[in-house]
Order: C-alpha cells, then sequence, then structure tokens
C-alpha cells in the first residue's frame, strides 16, 4: 500500500471539490456588522491620535453613532455607500478594529504609564523591537499581495492567484505564515507583537468561510491594503528622513 495514497486522495478530492462558502444569509449582516466595527475604530482612532490617549467621552459618543449609522439599512447606510467602493471589511480588519476598540477604552480605564512602569525598560525595548520586525514582515506581505491581486483583477498575472484563494493549499500557505513568528521566535514573541490577530482571523475563515470562502478576502480587503500602503509609505519616508 503507498503510504502517500490518503494524502494524494484527499489532494485530488480538494481540486475537484466545490469551494466552502458561507451562508447567503449571513452576508447582510456580516457587511453591517463589520463596518460599523472598522468605522468606529477609525473614529478612535483619530480621536485618540488627536488627544494622545484612550477615548474620551466624545470620541466614544462619535464612535457610537458611526457605528449605529453603519447599521442603517439601504442607502441612508454608511454600509451601502461604504461597501460599493471597498466591498466588505475582511476578518482581519474587524479582529484589528476590535483590538483598537478594547485598547482604546482600557487605555481610558487604567493610564498606560503604570502598566509600562512595571515591565522595566529592558523589556519594553526588547518587546518594541520584535513589534516592529514582525509588523514590518506581515505589513510588507499586506502590501505585495495587494498588488499582486490587483494585478490579478486586471488580468496582468499568468496565473489566476485570486482563484487560488479558494484552494486548501492557499489557507494552509495562510496559516503557516498566521504562526511563522511563533516557529521563529516563540510564543512571546507572537503574543507581543501583535500579529495574533492574523491568527484569529485565519482561525474564524476556517470555521465560518466569512466573508467569501476566499482566504485573501479574510485577511485583506481594500480598505486595509490602502491603510497598509500609507502606512508602508509614511515609515519609509521617516526612516529616510532620519538618516544621517
Amino acid at each position: 500500500m503507498n503510504p502517500f495514497s490518503l494524502l494524494t486522495d484527499w489532494a485530488a478530492l480538494g481540486a475537484h471539490s466545490a469551494p466552502l462558502l458561507p451562508a447567503l444569509e449571513s452576508l447582510p449582516w456580516l457587511r453591517h456588522a463589520a463596518w460599523s466595527l472598522v468605522l468606529a475604530a477609525v473614529v478612535v482612532l483619530l480621536g485618540a491620535r488627536r488627544r494622545g490617549a484612550g477615548a474620551d467621552g466624545r470620541t466614544a459618543l462619535l464612535a457610537g453613532l458611526v457605528a449605529a449609522w453603519a447599521w442603517v439599512p439601504g442607502e441612508w447606510g454608511l454600509a451601502y455607500w461604504m461597501g460599493l467602493a471597498f466591498q466588505i471589511p475582511s476578518v482581519l480588519s474587524c479582529v484589528l478594529a476590535l483590538g483598537v476598540l478594547a485598547r482604546a477604552f482600557a487605555l481610558r480605564a487604567r493610564p498606560v504609564p503604570e502598566a509600562r512602569g512595571a515591565m522595566g525598560p529592558g523589556v519594553a525595548d526588547g518587546r518594541q523591537d520584535g513589534l516592529r520586525a514582525w509588523a514590518a514582515v506581515y505589513v510588507g506581505a499586506g502590501v505585495l499581495l495587494g498588488w499582486i491581486l490587483l494585478f490579478d483583477t486586471f488580468a496582468l498575472l499568468p496565473v489566476p492567484v485570486y482563484a487560488w484563494g479558494f484552494e486548501s493549499a492557499a489557507f494552509l500557505l495562510v496559516c503557516a505564515l498566521a504562526l511563522l513568528p511563533w516557529v521563529v521566535a516563540g510564543a512571546g514573541a507572537w503574543r507581543t507583537s501583535g500579529v495574533w490577530q492574523v491568527g484569529v482571523a485565519v482561525a474564524l475563515f476556517g470555521v465560518s468561510r466569512w466573508p467569501s470562502g476566499n482566504v485573501w478576502d479574510a485577511v485583506l480587503d481594500p480598505w486595509l491594503w490602502l491603510v497598509l500602503n500609507v502606512y508602508a509609505l509614511r515609515t519609509v519616508a521617516r526612516s529616510w528622513r532620519s538618516r544621517p
């Protein structure tokens, strides 16, 4: 008996079977919920950037109003117009938005200097270095994947990259990339760098297949890709200006 027969049979079955797709009745609810989270997180980020701290009362109220507006159905709702421009936010965008909201309101309840003072400068600096390193890896991967998918949209690539996102091999590849910091630097680096959100998004996609059954849509969307491009350009410009 061929010891690899089970693997080859499973691969053949995955190659010829239809992709797993989410339930159609869940998509409208997902669109409203996703945009309410993402837009509320954007409001909180803008407010925190202005104040340099967590969300205050006015920022929280404005974020709540924007989130409620995203639930309004039809052309009067924010989700309708944002969906026309950017489709449905990815699972990763929703996880990141949840993290932003939780962190902002946690900062409001407990100031950051008290928590950081207990760690000590050496531990804090090490964690910050790990954050920069893995953030650069994931931001670069997101920017590159976005450009590849954009070229694939205009049929400028020899292979259909987006269609590959429905295959099991692409899902396993994204899982491997999500666990890469843990394998390379241990569980501590995976937690402190913040890239665990990618792992959570991939796990949620494996269970629900949101939003489209394609793994690329689970970890990247046009809105998130634009944010990653702006962040990458600002980081490169800041590094260039700081050179002697």
